[in-house]
């Protein structure tokens, strides 16, 4: 084929950018997160080291080491263990992961913990935080948040859980 040359084709690259008000992401250990696309449509991930801070964590049974929830917060406080403790009332998909414990002590809420974040009073919970921080932002009562934690049985209260929460968005 004289005369014709071979010529690659020509590649555009896009970048596409979005910007969502409102939505916050925060991860325990790691600070507040700007959304992007690929963190919006992406599964948030478990963080395994937390686990080194959870204040006796021979008391929780791990049902399942990473899990995501919806739900709306319906009320939080702050434990002496350092713990945030935040109730969830679940999105109609996940009500199944409530126990008679949940439904009798927690008025059907699921407990969800981020932990190491306020003052600690308990010496051996002390030790369990030690030179933890936790970042977990933990939004007013009333609002719709995606959670992301480890799912455990808490043998102490006869609840389920997740604990420790690894990320909690606030979703539209």
């Amino acid at each position: 084929m004289a005369g014709i040359r071979w010529r690659p084709p020509i590649v555009a690259v896009v970048s596409v950018f979005v910007v969502t008000a409102g939505l916050a992401v925060s991860q325990c250990g790691g600070g507040e997160q700007t959304p992007t696309a690929a963190t919006l449509a992406a599964t948030p991930q478990c963080n395994e080291s937390l686990w080194s801070h959870v204040y006796d964590p021979a008391r929780l049974t791990v049902i399942d080491a990473c899990k995501t929830v919806t739900g709306v917060i319906t009320d939080h406080h702050e434990n002496a263990d350092g713990d945030i403790d935040v109730r969830l009332a679940l999105d109609p998909p996940y009500v199944n992961l409530l126990n008679a414990g949940n439904i009798s002590n927690l008025n059907g809420h699921l407990q969800t913990e981020a932990i190491c974040q306020t003052k600690i009073e308990n010496a051996d919970a002390a030790r369990a935080c030690q030179g933890f921080n936790g970042s977990v932002v933990v939004p007013p009562d009333g609002t719709h948040v995606q959670v992301t934690g480890t799912y455990t049985l808490d043998k102490n209260h006869g609840w389920m859980e997740m604990h420790p929460i690894s990320v909690l968005r606030v979703i539209p």
